[in-house]
């Protein structure tokens, strides 16, 4: 009889674990819409929600398939059987255009099976695979089309135009869209509005351009460039002219002349509360008190630092603004408040370092004040690093 019951416990034992597996390995599966170009060129749209749709591309080579912006891990397994089932070959190489989470986050599942990963060096400070990394620009041929790629300023560090010259089809992920205005990133309304120009100037009138979001059409055209920068800027004016004037947020948010700017974007029409996002991150990237500190004195801040534990982090000035890195990591900049004092630019906390000088003026030591249980406290040890070079 207790035979018969251990059998019996294992059998269900067995059954259980099997049902367990087979729930945790469980794949997801998402709808994607394809838009033929050419023979070579496909715009994919993955389906994350009803209103919520993420653009990749795809080039045909000969002997395999270029994925432009690999999306997310959970996406991956929908995403290559969509690729396959278009093409009937696999997918060789990607190609991250910007340092989103979701433009790159497949990539280690593409990379297992046996694709080539390809991304400006600035992905490098994310928690991205990474393999093949290049500087301001890049160019390569794939089956019958020419890929070309420059960096810029624009929405996050590793931001890229993508240009398919053959194809006429350029991709801006991110640093565009048609729904409504976009986080400009660290280097402001003009690196952003820089980033436009760059792109509009790569492209001509019969270029189809496609944002990293459907929004509101697949495709654009390149004047809606000059129109979104335009925009961009008439309404960053704005804001920073209230908010010298004394005007809050919520003042702002409700601000009729404001949501008049922005009339190009019906969504801000249908929920104009929406806007506060926008205002808060201008008031904070734009128009933040900062200390002057020039380039000379700036590059002085540059450098290694390095913990106890062996933690290092590295100082760089980009573009007049110091950025802390670390590899596999982060990338953030900083805003002066004084020569000891910086904040993280950007963030509403009190999140801040610390350098330390010599008797004789020399910076000697970075010490990290993060806010307790933010993102980058549990990523970078509270204690002194020490500069060693």
């Amino acid at each position: 009889m207790k035979k018969a019951y251990l059998i019996l416990l294992i059998a269900i034992l067995s059954l259980s674990l099997s049902t367990l597996a087979a729930a945790s390995t469980k794949v997801e599966s998402y709808d994607i819409t394809a838009e033929k170009i050419t023979d070579q060129v496909y715009v994919l749209s993955v389906a994350w929600s009803k209103t919520s749709f993420i653009n990749s591309a795809i080039v045909v080579g000969d002997n395999g398939v270029l994925l432009i912006t690999s999306q997310m891990s959970t996406v991956a397994p929908s995403l290559e059987a969509k690729i396959k089932e278009l093409t009937g070959k696999s997918v060789t190489h990607v190609f991250n255009m910007a340092s989103d989470t979701f433009h790159f986050h497949a990539n280690q599942y593409f990379k297992e099976r046996g694709a080539q990963l390809i991304a400006h060096k600035a992905l490098k400070y994310t928690q991205a695979r990474t393999e093949m990394l290049f500087d301001d620009s890049f160019s390569m041929s794939f089956g019958d089309e020419v890929l070309t790629a420059r960096h810029t300023l624009a929405h996050n560090n590793a931001q890229t135009i993508v240009y398919l010259e053959k194809s006429n089809v350029m991709l801006l992920g991110d640093a565009f869209r048609t729904d409504k205005l976009i986080y400009t990133g660290y280097h402001g309304v003009q690196g952003h509005v820089d980033g436009f120009n760059l792109a509009y100037n790569m492209a001509d009138d019969k270029t189809l351009i496609v944002s990293g979001h459907k929004g509101l059409r697949l495709f654009s055209q390149r004047e809606e460039l000059k129109r979104a920068g335009k925009t961009l800027s008439n309404f960053a004016q704005l804001v920073g002219k209230k908010h010298k004037a004394g005007m809050s947020v919520a003042e702002m948010t409700a601000d009729q002349e404001l949501l008049q700017a922005v009339a190009i974007y019906p969504i801000y029409r249908d929920e104009p509360e929406l806007i506060k996002y926008n205002i808060i991150q201008l008031v904070e990237l734009e128009f933040r008190p900062t200390y002057t500190l020039d380039e000379k004195t700036l590059l002085t801040y540059e450098g290694r630092y390095q913990a106890s534990n062996g933690n290092l982090l590295t100082v760089t000035l980009n573009n007049g603004l110091l950025f802390v890195s670390h590899n596999g990591k982060f990338n953030f900049a900083l805003n002066p408040l004084s020569p000891e004092k910086f904040e993280l630019k950007g963030r509403t906390d009190s999140s801040h370092v610390v350098f330390q000088f010599s008797s004789d003026g020399k910076i000697t030591g970075m010490s990290p004040k993060m806010t307790k249980d933010n993102y980058y406290d549990k990523l970078i040890p509270r204690e002194t690093h020490q500069k060693i070079k």
